[in-house]
């Protein structure tokens, strides 16, 4: 297995190039800030591995959150099954002050290549068995929340936070929760409902090395658009990940991709030629760039 430090993580090493730089990007295309909300999106509304500290009582306890998401009203929720003793597990109503860390993962399953990380403080409250039920009969909670809360053990929580940071490799990234509730509203029901983690996967997967280096070379050379989003000089990692390109994200805006290298390592977004506004369209995108045959 090969693990890599996240690429959303800035580094000062001598020689590296860091940030939102340009590699023959045309106007017209999505740029390295809009792909940043959207992750953003992806990552409070479930994407990725969730960290709950309950920073302010002793000893800062960890939550074990299983799920996240956001409701249709635009609360954010939490499902989890802890210990009954657990020290984070305060009365209902009451509020527990958290840090949240919630990494995000390269689809590649042979590789450990942490994409992008999200940060935020929170306030976070415990529902009572009855609201729970309630939530759960309406159907308002995401799909995966509701099947933890649902347990003998489960419960849900509220969470609420006004700011998020995004790690990723065009550096760190402050937006406030309002803009990315904003930006899911803007995607519509349809579009929404696309599962980009599955797409992900089959993409890492399926797509032929050939065609992924093809476009790697296009991107390092400026004959498509894409952001060089970091390179650094090559360390550390095993021997067979030398010299390969690994499927790093597929986002609705365009793919992330990381070229290993013998002396340096590159990561590239490269955006969609065309809008996204169906999972039709996200597997025609990812057919144009990688010849992949995503299902739609």
């Amino acid at each position: 297995m090969f693990s890599a430090d996240p690429v959303g993580l800035v580094t000062t090493e001598a020689g590296t190039v860091v940030g939102r730089t340009d590699n023959g990007a045309q106007l017209g295309y999505v740029g390295v800030s809009e792909r940043v909300v959207s992750l953003a999106h992806r990552m409070l509304e479930g994407a990725g591995r969730a960290n709950v500290v309950a920073y302010r009582l002793e000893g800062q306890p960890t939550l074990p959150c299983l799920a996240h998401g956001f409701m249709p009203d635009g609360r954010m929720v939490m499902a989890a099954a802890p210990h009954p003793d657990a020290a984070a597990l305060t009365p209902a109503g009451q509020t527990v002050h958290v840090r949240v860390d919630i990494a995000k993962f390269a689809p590649d399953p042979s590789v450990r290549i942490v994409a992008a990380s999200a940060h935020f403080l929170a306030g976070l409250e415990w529902l009572t068995p009855g609201e729970t039920d309630e939530l759960l009969m309406a159907g308002e909670l995401p799909e995966l929340v509701a099947a933890v809360a649902d347990t003998a053990s489960g419960r849900l929580a509220i969470v609420s936070t006004a700011r998020v940071v995004v790690h990723d490799g065009s550096g760190a990234t402050p937006l406030s929760v309002d803009q990315v509730r904003a930006f899911g509203r803007e995607l519509g029901d349809s579009i929404a409902a696309v599962n980009t983690e599955a797409v992900a996967l089959d993409a890492a997967v399926s797509v032929d090395p050939f065609d992924l280096a093809g476009m790697c070379d296009a991107a390092e050379n400026g004959w498509i658009p894409a952001h060089l989003l970091t390179r650094k000089p090559s360390s550390g990692g095993c021997a067979h990940t030398r010299n390969r390109d690994f499927v790093v994200d597929v986002d609705l805006t365009g793919v992330t991709v990381l070229r290993e290298g013998s002396t340096a390592t590159s990561v590239y977004f490269v955006p969609f030629h065309r809008p996204t506004s169906s999972a039709q369209d996200l597997a025609d995108n990812l057919a144009s760039l990688l010849g992949t045959p995503a299902a739609a």
